[in-house]
């Protein structure tokens, strides 16, 4: 047997294990680095904003103690007051700052001096030393004079040889600046209670650089060595933003360089991390590791070849000694079978030599066989064309018919979004607008007594205005559950635009956008729509708000209305069927929507804006839901350019009705009639019956549908003023249905925390006259229950 065989199959197999060993060691170690070195970023990162943040309150602290000491009396008397009661107060001055000096140990001097620069008293006192300098020229003695609390540059003091830096206020006579009052702070105390507990890093150091690039400090002596490893690029990129990370290159390999910009000076703190030396340790346990796998791979292979010639090797040079006999033709010889176990080898030995007898007889038959062989080659090689095509075709049909598979599932995944929201805005609705009434309706009752120029008719206005706004929030989330809208009525969207651009609202939005315009371009004779005034308002404001986030350079926005008529279904962003719409187009000239976002706008929470400029994300599915319940479509056209917003709306032949006016008090009280309230909710009780008897009625109430059946049973109420949701047992429709029983003609109101169900309607179609929505206020409530019964009672 030739030596061959061993090297294409053990060769391969100890190559290939060795491949998959190496491999594994290799994911492993970059595995261990990468896990290692993301959390040491991580760690440095926290380490570096929380030292900023107590440098920067530090600082802070030094700027209140000096602008505190500033506003003593002596100290503005010593600049002030002239003769002896100068000299007086230019002495307490003095025994003041020596007080104060004594008491705060991080300062190394305490100075006023006078709008000049020259000193009136320094602690420690040492007239001396200061006689005939002026602080005139200094920076932040100019600051200070502009009337800020200011923090000088860090320089060697002309005492002390020492790093300082100034912290220095203005002093005020009134509203005249009269001095100057500082403080000086050795940095090596500054460099002790920040910097010095990054000595215990074994690899790394913690700095302070200022704006020009000049060391401040360090938790070891770096200075030399900063400057002379750091490159141009590693400055600019420390410079470059607020705060952020990156790793460059030294001589000793990769250093991880982490940084935060102070707020109140121009310092910057900073973390380096040699990552070679830190990660050092999983270097050599990845050298054990290799080590240790070759060892294992050597005595694995060794194995293997052994085992590999006792058990094939030497069995297949005997099959192929009998081999080449039969190659010469020779049909003679036998191969000799094992005296083994058998194995796969054996009865490879047994059919060899059964096909050794049988080989004389299939020569005859092979050649016929082959040309058989090529025959069906060759109709393969036909059919394999004819399949080319029809895979070709058929991949083209698969492939449109995967694009209209892939829109209608994310039309699915938007309703079962939406359907979702739904089902949590239902469920919190009542709730929610239960707490709301008492925030709502008790503020509303109070107002009602007190007159406006009360001290608290301001506040209880603005409790109502809350909770009112409160509940306008509530109905936006029904409103994007398609939920929401249960008013309808003739509407003219060129008067909905007027009337928001003349809006305090817009106003707001003109004051954040300054450069923002507006063109209009209305329809003198814009067909009306059927829809709720409220939340089509809102869509507007959605849209011309997004429109003017979305130019931060300012640029138009052109708002325009028309009447069309569609001859045929259009397939825009959807597809719109045919008829006569009103469309309303906004349209802005901001950066546009990117390609993959343009499928998401509509999303519930979805928004490519950036965090803290914009909403929660709700906006444009709200303009979605709105749409849609009236109706409408909305087509969607965006690029660099801008962004054009088309919504569609039916129109309608109905004529647009009168808003009343608002109602005064005397149109609806009471006149003494009985009325059961029915809530299973103590407050909701307590608000209907203090509002019904301010008003002038005689209040029952019951908390369950059963004990207003029982009261039913043994009084006459004029009214019922039934909520919907009870708890167990009956709800509003059951007890209504069950007193009617008793009473034919007993009128009734329903009231809910949820929008209009199915519930409300079937009460109203047997005999409820009316359906309120929680919360309450007082002119809702009072005069759907005087209607009611100016309705239904005999005149």
């Amino acid at each position: 047997m030739p030596p061959s065989l061993s090297r294409k199959i053990l060769l391969p197999t100890v190559v290939i294990i060795a491949i998959g060993l190496t491999a594994i060691l290799v994911m492993e170690h970059w595995n261990a680095r990468t896990i290692v070195r993301e959390e040491l970023s991580k760690r440095l990162d926290r380490e570096v904003v929380l030292s900023a943040k107590l440098i920067d309150s530090w600082l802070q602290a030094r700027m209140i103690d000096v602008g505190a000491w500033s506003r003593q009396d002596v100290i503005v008397e010593a600049l002030t007051e002239g003769g002896y009661y100068g000299r007086s107060a230019r002495q307490g001055a003095q025994e003041l700052l020596t007080n104060l000096k004594a008491g705060y140990q991080q300062y190394e001097s305490i100075f006023l001096t006078d709008i000049h620069g020259e000193f009136v008293a320094i602690a420690p006192h040492s007239s001396e030393s200061v006689s005939g300098i002026l602080l005139a020229d200094r920076p932040y003695f100019q600051e200070a004079l502009q009337g800020k609390t200011t923090l000088s540059d860090v320089i060697i003091s002309r005492f002390s040889d020492h790093k300082t830096f100034t912290v220095a206020t203005p002093v005020r006579s009134g509203d005249t600046i009269v001095g100057v009052l500082g403080g000086v702070i050795d940095f090596s105390l500054f460099n002790a209670l920040f910097l010095d507990d990054f000595k215990v890093k074994q690899f790394g150091y913690a700095f302070l650089i200022d704006g020009d690039r000049k060391l401040l400090g360090s938790s070891r002596d770096i200075g030399q060595h900063l400057f002379a490893q750091e490159s141009e690029t590693t400055f600019n990129r420390l410079y470059a933003t607020s705060s952020g990370q990156f790793v460059h290159n030294e001589h000793n390999g990769g250093v991880l360089t982490v940084f935060q910009h102070l707020e109140r000076t121009r310092w910057i703190f900073v973390i380096e991390q040699a990552l070679d030396q830190t990660l050092e340790p999983i270097a050599h346990i990845f050298r054990i590791n290799t080590l240790g796998a070759v060892l294992v791979l050597c005595i694995l292979a060794a194995l293997i070849i052994a085992l590999f010639r006792q058990v094939i090797v030497h069995r297949l040079q005997d099959m192929l000694r009998v081999t080449m006999t039969v190659r010469q033709g020779d049909f003679s010889q036998r191969i000799a079978r094992s005296t083994g176990t058998p194995d796969e080898i054996s009865e490879l030995t047994d059919s060899f030599n059964i096909m050794i007898d049988q080989l004389d007889k299939t020569v005859s038959t092979l050649n016929e066989e082959i040309q058989v062989r090529r025959n069906t080659e060759e109709a393969l090689a036909h059919h394999q064309e004819n399949l080319e095509k029809i895979i070709e075709q058929r991949s083209q049909e698969l492939q449109k018919e995967i694009g209209e598979r892939q829109k209608a599932e994310e039309r699915l995944v938007r309703a079962e979004k939406l359907e979702m929201i739904g089902t949590l805005a239902g469920g919190v609705a009542h709730d929610l607008n239960n707490i709301l009434s008492g925030i709502v309706s008790y503020p509303d009752l109070l107002l009602i007594k007190l007159p406006p120029n009360h001290p608290m008719y301001p506040a209880l206005r603005t409790i109502k205005e809350s909770g009112e706004k409160a509940a306008a929030i509530v109905q936006d989330l029904l409103t994007l559950a398609r939920r929401g809208i249960n008013v309808r009525e003739p509407v003219n969207l060129n008067q909905l635009l007027e009337e928001y651009l003349s809006s305090p609202e817009f106003q707001l939005l003109q004051s954040h956008h300054l450069q923002l315009k507006i063109h209009t371009t209305f329809a003198p004779d814009l067909l009306p729509i059927l829809g709720s005034p409220v939340h089509l308002a809102k869509t507007i404001m959605n849209l011309i708000a997004n429109a003017a986030e979305s130019m931060e350079q300012g640029g138009e926005i052109h708002i325009s209305t028309e009447n069309r008529y569609l001859d045929s279904s259009q397939k825009l962003y959807e597809n719109i069927s045919e008829g006569d719409y009103v469309v309303l187009q906004i349209k802005d000239q901001g950066c546009g929507i990117a390609p993959e976002d343009l499928e998401k706008i509509f999303e519930p929470f979805f928004s490519s804006k950036r965090m803290g400029t914009s909403g929660t994300g709700l906006g444009m599915a709200v303009v979605w839901g709105t749409v849609k319940d009236h109706g409408g479509y909305i087509d969607c056209e965006s690029s660099a350019n801008g962004t054009v917003f088309s919504l569609y709306f039916p129109v309608t032949d109905q004529s647009r009705a009168q808003h009343p006016q608002a109602p005064r008090l005397d149109d609806y009280q009471g006149k003494g009639e009985h009325i059961l309230v029915v809530d299973d909710i103590f407050e909701q009780r307590e608000i209907a019956s203090t509002i019904l008897t301010e008003l002038g009625y005689r209040v029952t109430t019951a908390e369950s549908g059963e004990q207003a059946l029982d009261l039913a049973r043994k009084e006459r109420f004029d009214l019922l003023l039934l909520d919907m949701i009870l708890g167990e047992g009956m709800d509003g429709f059951d007890t209504y249905r069950s007193i009617k029983s008793l009473v034919p003609e007993q009128a009734a109101i329903i009231t809910s925390g949820f929008s209009e169900t199915t519930r409300v309607t079937e009460a109203i179609r047997i005999g409820v006259g009316r359906y309120i929505k929680k919360p309450y206020m007082i002119n809702t409530l009072g005069m759907a229950i005087r209607q009611e019964l100016d309705a239904t009672m005999p005149q």
